[in-house]
């Protein structure tokens, strides 16, 4: 079963735990150490971008978090490293003319060791890292360190995928929903910026357990949420709240713009083959949050519109 949620752009959108973030910052400041480097990195997979993720805290480290670099065609140690999906080590990048255009040098940091950081769903996290000013041939304990803390985060960021995950859609299931509704309002208040959801469902689908059985059901569901993510923009978060029920929340989008992806939505879950030989649609209710709405009056008003759309036979969009 393809995981559809982590083949997203978005895929990094996962929160992830305080404490899980103290052990990776202490991971970094012991392979600093250990490594006797000026910099340890966490480097995360940004859109376009390679953001520093997570920083050592050693001195004259000259990486902030939050720094971005373009990702394509960057030059960056770690863009060779996510292309080749394996270790990169670059004992002295003054000795080669490859790296002369790498970002990284106008820091002096010629040496480079750096490791893949994979998603449990495909795709990449971003990567691991050491950097310095001065030549380093890496010994082999260093690498192998550096691959087991490596695993470490990758195991890290399957049991966060888990706890937060949909298991047959691979959509973001109703746990993680109530944590992300109440950070994105929070947000969305902060920054003065709309945020509109969508709460759909599949018209009929009880019809199709009842005549198909359910692991026709079950496929449905799953073709249904691939339809969904397929039809969103980078920036839209899919879960399913259960059975088939589905909410899509929108941060930055007006009422007018939702349904403009609501409307692509639904022509696509029409003309898709979810059910081989039979039709399948949707009913959709959009609704935008109001300013200094619970998030439990915006479901209410998200699940009336629902059932308005519902009234109308199918097929509907109301807001």
């Amino acid at each position: 079963m393809k995981n559809y949620q982590f083949t997203l752009s978005q895929n990094n959108s996962l929160e992830i735990p305080e404490n899980v973030l103290r052990e990776w910052q202490s991971i970094l400041d012991i392979l600093a150490r250990i490594g006797k480097v000026r910099a340890a990195l966490i480097m995360k997979m940004s859109g376009e971008d390679l953001e520093v993720f997570m920083s050592s805290k050693t001195p004259d480290n000259p990486y902030s978090i939050g720094h971005k670099n373009r990702y394509v065609d960057s030059g960056l140690y770690c863009e060779r490293v996510l292309k080749q999906g394996s270790m990169l080590m670059v004992p002295d990048a003054g000795e080669s003319a490859e790296w002369k255009n790498n970002p990284d040098m106008k820091y002096n940091m010629r040496c480079y060791l750096g490791f893949p950081i994979k998603l449990p769903g495909g795709g990449y996290f971003g990567t691991i890292c050491l950097l310095d000013t001065k030549k380093n041939d890496f010994s082999q304990d260093i690498k192998d360190c550096m691959e087991k803390m490596r695993d470490l985060i990758e195991n890290n960021l399957l049991l966060i995928y888990l706890s937060a995950t949909d298991r047959l859609t691979g959509l973001y299931n109703r746990t993680y929903f109530n944590e992300k509704i109440e950070s994105e309002i929070m947000f969305s208040q902060k920054k003065n910026t709309p945020i509109t959801a969508m709460m759909l469902d599949i018209d009929h689908f009880k019809n199709i357990n009842d005549t198909q059985g359910h692991l026709a059901g079950d496929n449905a569901l799953m073709r249904f949420a691939g339809t969904i993510v397929d039809s969103l923009r980078k920036t839209d978060i899919a879960f399913r709240l259960g059975g088939d029920e589905f909410f899509i929340l929108m941060p930055n989008t007006s009422l007018n713009d939702a349904l403009t992806v609501a409307d692509r939505l639904c022509n696509n879950i029409k003309n898709s083959r979810i059910i081989p030989n039979s039709p399948v649609t949707a009913s959709v209710g959009v609704v935008e949050h109001m300013p200094d709405e619970s998030s439990e009056r915006w479901y209410v008003r998200l699940d009336n519109a629902l059932y308005e759309a519902k009234k109308k036979f199918g097929n509907q969009i109301a807001k």
